[in-house]
């Protein structure tokens, strides 16, 4: 998009694919995040540190997140819902350039 990134996201078997997204600051940015998987009770989130965006994206569904990255830095994502044993390392990273 223009000024922005648009990211397809794919969240199966406790990962994000991608799991580091790289943006500009002032960048609008909107993540499509799709839970690939099957199983009924596989329900994973989507927290990112530092925007107040948490999102639950069903098995099946897909959730758009939309923000503006106004501040440079360093900021992690992670699995908001419990969903297995590798639940904590279910994470990613937002970096913002600075402009």
């Amino acid at each position: 998009t223009a000024n922005g990134v648009h990211v397809h996201m794919a969240v199966i078997r406790s990962q994000y694919r991608p799991d580091v997204i790289r943006v500009r600051q002032g960048d609008r940015v909107v993540i499509d995040i799709t839970n690939a998987e099957s199983a009924r009770d596989a329900t994973h989130g989507f927290g990112l540190h530092g925007y107040n965006i948490n999102a639950s994206i069903d098995p099946g569904a897909t959730q758009r997140v939309e923000f503006v990255a106004s501040r440079p830095g360093v900021y992690p994502f992670y699995c908001t819902e419990f969903c297995s044993a590798l639940h904590m390392e279910m994470a990613g990273w937002l970096l913002v350039q600075p402009r």
